[in-house]
Order: structure tokens, then C-alpha cells, then sequence
């Protein structure tokens, strides 16, 4: 399979337990007013690294723009370590930093993470679960069925083109993303990681509905 045609990637980034526990204590700490409800996914988010360094919806910052952490991203320094250290180096350009918090017994809006013209194009977006259950994610398929990801992998590529979500689960669910304007541009080392995945899912595409597409797309 082509590093780009897959819907779902596993990677091995060397994150450990104790990084991922130190990260999540560092988002815990986060004050209420860190945190924005994003209506269109339907859960919290909290910025950490973007065009402007502020917290809230900012969309502008991709063209050539610098990026910055944000008040909240300054309170972190092991998610800010992780990135600069393990993920950022393999990323071209480095990409925006969001933490996405899903609450217990709340899934979210099924969703594509792009512009409706922009599916099927190099959509790569990258996840680390802090928290939760990881097989709660799916993609729907051609027949509009949701196929789902195993147990097993915190840290993995997904095509954002493709719709998605997660069903709700006991447990509050905190996932550090990572995308544009990093897309999944390729470079020998982030190649190797793909071509050493150890579970890649391929899932037909299903016809786009609108209510997936983010209007703030359009802005």
C-alpha cells in the first residue's frame, strides 16, 4: 500500500506511558478558561500552538504565517517538549496543536477535517489519546457503515478527508491533533514510519453529506 493511501496509520513515535501521563496532568491543569466549545464537532478544544497564539477560532495563520503557543500551550512544557521533539521533526511544515475533549457519555458530530474539495487530496492528520478509549473511533464507509479502529494504537495518521467520529464512551476522552498545515507532506522519516506501521486500515469512501463539512470553512 502507498504511504498516502490508507484511511487510518498506526506510528511509533517513542511516546511513552510516562510521557503521555505527564501530558495529561499538564492539560488537567488547565483553567476552564483555556478551553472553547467548538459547536461543529461538538466537543471542547483547547488551542496549543497556532497562527496567533491565542486561544479560540482562529483559522488564518497557513499562509506563511508565524506559529506560537498559546497562553495554554506556555503552560505545558512536556506537550511542548513532545512536539519539538517527536513530532515537529518529521512534519513539513509543523502543524497546528489542538487538544480535543470529548466528555463521558458524549460522542462526536461525524465530521470531515477539510474543505469538501479538498477530499481525496493528501489530508493527513495526526493523533496521540492522552485519555479514553481508542476504539470508539470510526470511519463510515461507501454503505454508510462505521468501521472501527482496534484497542491498541494511541498514536496513529488519519486521512481527514474521509469522514469520522467517535460513539460516546465512559470515560472522558482528550486526544492531542495535530493538522494543518502539516498534511502529511513526504520526508524519509515520516515514510519510514508509515512503512513500518503496524496496522494500516484502508475504508471505502462514503458520498459526502454537507452537515459533515465545516462552515468555518467557508469563511
Amino acid at each position: 500500500m502507498s504511504y498516502d493511501n490508507f484511511t487510518f496509520a498506526a506510528i511509533d513515535i517513542d511516546i511513552t506511558d510516562s510521557d503521555r501521563l505527564l501530558m495529561l496532568d499538564e492539560f488537567r491543569s488547565l483553567d476552564n478558561k483555556d478551553h472553547f466549545y467548538n459547536e461543529f464537532r461538538g466537543c471542547r478544544m483547547i488551542p496549543i500552538f497556532n497562527s496567533s497564539g491565542k486561544l479560540g477560532r482562529t483559522q488564518n495563520g497557513i499562509n506563511g504565517l508565524t506559529f506560537k503557543y498559546t497562553p495554554a500551550g506556555q503552560k505545558c512544557p512536556t506537550i511542548r517538549y513532545i512536539c519539538e521533539t517527536k513530532i515537529f521533526p518529521w512534519m513539513d511544515p509543523p502543524g497546528r496543536v489542538t487538544i480535543l475533549r470529548t466528555s463521558p457519555g458524549t460522542g462526536l458530530n461525524v465530521h470531515i477535517d477539510c474543505k469538501e474539495n479538498e477530499i481525496g487530496s493528501l489530508q493527513h492528520k495526526y493523533r496521540l489519546v492522552l485519555n479514553g478509549s481508542i476504539d470508539h473511533l470510526y470511519f463510515i464507509d461507501m454503505n454508510g457503515n462505521k468501521v472501527y479502529v482496534p484497542n491498541h494504537y494511541n498514536s496513529y495518521v488519519i486521512d481527514g478527508s474521509h469522514a469520522h467520529s467517535i460513539d460516546a464512551g465512559e470515560e472522558e476522552k482528550i486526544t492531542l491533533c495535530i493538522g494543518a498545515p502539516w498534511k502529511g507532506s513526504s520526508n524519509n522519516i515520516y515514510k519510514n514510519m508509515i512503512d513500518k506501521s503496524d496496522y494500516i486500515l484502508k475504508v471505502s469512501r462514503s458520498s459526502i453529506q454537507q452537515q459533515w463539512v465545516d462552515p468555518a470553512f467557508a469563511k
